[in-house]
């Protein structure tokens, strides 16, 4: 058994693949005993040891990363994915052509052998029945999600849609304000996108919604946040008060995107800044936890 996949450009520019509905189920039935260990991964532009999958992160994505392999390949190009042995997986330009056994073939079996052989191939076949019903669900969904992927590429559209669904991106968070003006000495202002709360801390947590690649500005956008919250902390308090909001200078900073680089991950890495990326408007992966 193997499994097609046809690159994208996100995937090719980030060295990494991202396996979701049809090439999830696909995944997690095909490799399922790769899980939860390292493994050497034999392509047609060298072997690389110590690889994984990243399956923990949704139950619905699994992510396959091997910067030095994937970064060579082009959008639109089509591997196929196959198992080469216990400590291996195999990637090929080509589709994998299944072994036939003849010494299987011309070994006799006796009746029990016969009786095994069928009880197991109706469990497989039940079981393919299961997964054929599975994959058809996934497929109505995926279509679904192509038309969301389209959808979410509007800033303010995500932005309401954050508004209204904070708490399934991050559960612990309730929106308590949006669109917030922030006026300086010089009557210059800023614009702050979601105002929310912690619930668990009623700690101050500011979302900044970037999408189309516009992370420019996200470092002076933290600076500029955090002197307005620093310079800020009793009038935001007195101002959110009924919300018991209790705001101090270790505020939160959320920053969530459809892209993102290594310069933006280790900006937020090194402010504990949380970084979320969304895909296609089903699944928001979190790239820097919360809770980091």
């Amino acid at each position: 058994m193997f499994l097609m996949k046809r690159m994208a450009s996100w995937e090719v520019k980030y060295g990494q693949i991202g396996l979701s509905g049809e090439n999830n189920i696909t995944t997690r039935s095909i490799f399922k005993d790769y899980f939860g260990k390292m493994f050497t991964l034999n392509t047609f532009n060298g072997t690389y040891k110590n690889v994984s999958f990243l399956d923990k992160i949704s139950e619905s994505y699994v992510r396959l990363c091997c910067s030095p392999f994937f970064k060579q390949l082009k959008a639109d190009d089509i591997i196929y994915i196959s198992i080469e042995n216990e400590d291996t997986i195999k990637i090929t330009q080509n589709e994998p052509i299944e072994s036939i056994n003849n010494e299987a073939i011309n070994n006799t079996f006796t009746e029990t052998e016969l009786k095994d052989l069928i009880i197991e191939l109706t469990k497989e076949n039940i079981k393919l029945k299961e997964n054929n019903s599975k994959l058809l669900e996934y497929k109505n969904q995926l279509d679904k999600y192509e038309n969301l992927d389209k959808i979410f590429k509007d800033e303010k559209f995500l932005e309401d849609w954050l508004e209204r669904n904070i708490h399934k991106v991050i559960p612990e968070l309730d929106v308590i304000d949006r669109q917030i003006t922030i006026t300086w000495p010089d009557f210059r202002t800023s614009r702050l996108d979601l105002l929310c709360i912690d619930k668990t801390t009623k700690e101050l947590v500011i979302i900044e919604n970037k999408i189309k690649g516009r992370n420019r500005t996200l470092e002076t956008q933290y600076l500029t946040y955090k002197a307005w919250v620093v310079n800020n902390i009793d009038k935001i308090n007195d101002k959110y008060k009924y919300n018991e909001l209790n705001a101090t200078r270790n505020f939160k900073f959320v920053i969530i995107t459809d892209t993102f680089n290594d310069k933006v991950e280790n900006m937020c890495r090194g402010n504990n800044i949380s970084l979320i990326v969304i895909d296609g408007g089903v699944i928001f992966e979190e790239i820097v936890p919360y809770d980091f």
